[in-house]
């Protein structure tokens, strides 16, 4: 009060708060909260009379989150005490991030107590701790946490306090720890002059204040009384506010001129800005807080000693600024010792002499680059990922993570919920990956004539052989039978249409026909060779139904052999041995199935042979009738017997062997199909199953999880693990030939032969068409110049002799005349110096004068 000016300053609990609020508005006074303006309901503000201040507490927890959003923390612990006061204080810090987190109280002032609330946070997977409290409480906190060996590696401790510093005997007294501890940064000069001498002063009548000036709460109440008093000094005004007790409670309204008296008291506030101990105090967003710079001090404890470095800073404006890229990087650590699969192609590929290759090689050369740290490289002891066996110990890279021999695991590491519990995982760098089968290619007998190995080559040469034989016998028994048509014209002279002489070509044609739907045409005239013709339609008939037969029973084997396409054939198969790699995730999920369904198995078996149960329960139960299938304890027991290749090489080996299946990571058979034609033999079938990401592992509650997850997320972003993909899997890549599937129909490679038959019948026509063009229109014109004949034969005239008289035929008119028959027959001179043709039999031809 200066001058009749009266200010309220509200630091009452909710429900006093308000009736000063209610008693400062109704009387026209200034009044200053430090509750956060969310807390106020709308009639208690008034922006005219209303001074809201931030306590530091609040502006001192945005560190907190700039920390949880940098180190990608998440599963996170914050323990408070009275002096940050969180209860009333809002939580809003966190909202908004996908870290799970929650609130403590720190328990009370008991070794066993704080022993207690540790190891319950500790057993729900907490593994990132903000200590928020006074100088007292963290000690304690950190003592009994190194007590109980959770300070180290595996857990990382933030310490946010209003004290400028912090002790720990009792954690030098238990080993070693590494603790962030974030202080308030002060002025120095305000620091030594004016703040500390006054607190001084005020601790002889005051026991709670602290003599050496170390609590920001305290500098900030000592700013916050020298602004509001300059500020009452500089306030000029006449009126006087004389209260008395029952004025508070008849109150017409406030004083016009005490309201603008208030109103310009704090509006004076807006344009304020003085220095104060632990920064400036200024207005912003119509609140009143000082701007905090914080130091960030990496802490550590050793039986030795207790050493501090600076490792950055914080403000509310500008976040955190760090000298490092991690809070959470071990100081001067910036070599790794890194284990790798020995050889997982196209992931790891081992080129000899410790050296690598491979998309997971690239991709650590890309978090390298990023990151900026050296690394030596070494194999896995064993070959192996690492599994668990029965008695809970692990093999491979997780037990050189475990043992802390390497500070990361690069390979194809699949995550799986029981490695989870060791070592820790980063972000995924590639996608789900399941498990396929990897198989030799199924052998087909492509033939282009099929068809024609049906019947043995004895019976084809039989066959042909019985062809010919009745082709000729046909014309035998036609030749030879009295009562054929050759043999007996005048009996069939006015048939229509006049019969079939059966010569040799005639034979050949009838045989040939009658095999065709076709039919052969007019069959023999006598008895003898009707027979004959019987007799080979019969052997046509049998034959071709045979070969028929045969054809449709040949095709139809040929498509019941159906390949091995998922994991339900190969269980149903007994031919084609299979079985995982030794030690793989393959095999464990394999192991674990065929466990649970045993497992299963024994709970249904107790329940239903169970004499405690009621008779009706029971039979529902159906004992006969196993509701659960065996099928991974088939696959288990015949793996077993099959026994696990030790290698990748191995497998392949005997997969290519043909009686193999090699069940492995898909991303592994898929490279293996298609990096070289050398295993153009190999195919992958079935869809994936068990499916899980790859992802780099480190110890467990290492830090350089966090930074190797940005960093990948950073790659992701980039596109960079899409390149690095698109280079392993194109890289070398061969086309192979595509299967021919018998079973899902008739190949072209099979049944190509009738095309070609087809093909060459149409070249024969074709070829004897040539020939008989010739005959027609080139041979005649060549024998007329042999023998010099003249071309006109429009004026010969000739005679036929059929039956013992002479008939003459005119050339031109005559249409059986054939210019072939002209050619082919000789021209032979007569002694009276006429000539004539020698014809075919029965038929002379003469020349006249003109020729």
């Amino acid at each position: 009060m200066n001058d009749g000016t009266v200010l309220l300053i509200d630091m009452a609990d909710p429900l006093t708060g308000q009736l000063l609020r209610s008693f400062a508005r109704s009387n026209g006074l200034p009044y200053v909260t430090l509750l956060d303006r969310a807390k106020l309901v709308e009639k208690d503000f008034n922006p005219d009379l209303h001074l809201e201040i931030e306590p530091p507490g609040c502006v001192m927890m945005g560190v907190v989150r700039d920390i949880t959003i940098h180190e990608n923390l998440t599963a996170i612990a914050v323990l408070y005490d009275s002096s940050f006061d969180l209860d009333k204080v809002p939580k809003r810090f966190f909202t908004g991030l996908p870290a799970q987190h929650l609130f403590q109280l720190i328990a009370s002032n008991t070794p066993n107590a704080t022993k207690t609330q540790l190891y319950q946070l500790a057993d729900n997977k907490i593994r990132n701790f903000f200590i928020v409290a006074n100088k007292e409480n963290v000690k304690r906190i950190l003592e009994t946490a190194s007590n109980t060996e959770l300070v180290g590696e595996k857990y990382h401790w933030f310490v946010l306090t209003k004290d400028l510093s912090i002790t720990c005997h009792g954690c030098m007294q238990h080993g070693k720890g590494t603790v962030t501890l974030i202080t308030g940064r002060y002025n120095n000069a305000l620091m030594e002059n004016k703040y500390i001498p006054f607190i001084r002063g005020l601790s002889k009548y005051i026991s709670t204040f602290t003599a050496d000036g170390s609590n920001i709460d305290e500098a900030f109440v000592f700013d916050l009384m020298n602004l509001i008093g300059s500020q009452l000094v500089s306030q000029k005004g006449e009126e006087s506010v004389k209260l008395n007790q029952s004025e508070c409670y008849h109150v017409a309204g406030p004083n016009p001129a005490v309201y603008n008296q208030s109103r310009e008291f704090i509006h004076s506030f807006k344009n304020i800005s003085i220095d104060g101990v632990f920064g400036p105090m200024l207005f912003k967003n119509n609140i009143l807080k000082q701007r905090l710079t914080l130091s960030i001090k990496r802490l550590t404890f050793s039986q030795q000693a207790q050493s501090m470095e600076t490792v950055g800073n914080w403000t509310e404006d500008h976040g955190l600024g760090l000298l490092d890229s991690s809070l959470l990087k071990p100081p001067g650590k910036n070599k790794y010792k890194i284990v790798v699969v020995p050889t997982y192609p196209p992931f790891i590929i081992h080129k000899g002499n410790n050296s690598f290759d491979g998309y997971c090689i690239d991709l650590l050369h890309e978090i390298q680059n990023i990151l900026k740290f050296d690394y030596e490289l070494y194999t896995s002891p064993d070959g192996l990922v690492g599994n668990m066996d029965d008695k809970g110990h692990w093999n491979g890279i997780v037990k050189e993570l475990m043992e802390k021999r390497a500070d990361i695991a690069i390979g194809p590491i699949s995550v799986m919920a029981e490695r989870e519990n060791v070592i820790d995982f980063t972000v995924p760098y590639y996608d789900l990956v399941g498990l396929t089968i990897l198989l030799k290619k199924p052998e087909f007998d492509y033939e282009l004539f099929k068809f024609l190995i049906v019947l043995d080559e004895n019976v084809w040469l039989c066959i042909i052989a019985s062809y010919f034989l009745f082709s000729g016998l046909l014309y035998a028994f036609d030749k030879l039978s009295p009562y054929s048509y050759q043999n007996n014209r005048e009996k069939y002279q006015n048939v229509s249409p006049e019969p079939r002489i059966f010569t040799i070509k005639e034979g050949i044609w009838f045989c040939m026909m009658s095999l065709t739907p076709q039919g052969g045409g007019e069959a023999p005239r006598a008895l003898s060779g009707r027979l004959i013709a019987a007799t080979w339609w019969l052997f046509g008939f049998i034959v071709i139904a045979t070969y028929t037969a045969n054809l449709a029973a040949f095709l139809t084997v040929s498509r019941l052999d159906e390949p091995i396409k998922s994991l339900d054939d190969l269980s149903s198969q007994h031919t084609v041995k299979y079985a995982p790699h030794n030690g793989s995730a393959a095999m464990v999920y394999f192991q674990r199935m065929a466990e649970i369904e045993q497992k299963f198995y024994s709970i249904w078996k107790n329940m239903s042979l169970d004499d405690t149960l009621d008779p009706i329960e029971r039979a529902k139960l159906a004992v006969w009738d196993y509701p659960v299938s065996n099928k991974y304890t088939k696959l288990w027991e015949t793996m077993k017997l099959s026994g696990f290749p030790n290698s990748l090489d191995e497998a392949l080996t005997s997969v290519k062997n043909g009686t193999f299946a090699y069940i492995g990571d898909a991303a592994e058979n898929q490279y293996q199909t298609m990096k070289s034609m050398e295993n153009c033999d190999l195919w992958q079938v079935g869809e994936e199953f068990s499916r899980k990401p790859f992802a780099l592992a480190v110890q467990n509650g290492s830090p350089l999880r966090n930074d190797l997850s940005t960093a990948i997320l950073q790659l992701l972003n980039q596109r960079t693990l899409e390149k690095l993909k698109k280079k392993w899997w194109d890289k070398n890549k061969v086309k192979c030939p595509k299967l021919e599937n018998e079973s899902e129909g008739i190949s072209l490679n099979n049944i190509g032969g009738v095309f070609i038959l087809i093909a060459g019948g149409a070249a024969l026509a074709l070829v004897c068409l040539g020939f008989e063009l010739y005959f027609f229109k080139y041979k005649p014109t060549q024998a007329s110049k042999n023998y010099g004949v003249a071309k006109s034969y429009s004026k010969a005239k000739l005679s036929q002799t059929e039956n013992g008289s002479r008939k003459p035929i005119d050339i031109n008119n005559d249409k059986t005349f054939s210019a072939v028959d002209t050619v082919e027959t000789p021209i032979v001179e007569r002694s009276n110096g006429s000539s004539y043709i020698r014809p075919s039999r029965g038929v002379t031809f003469s020349l006249g004068e003109n020729m």
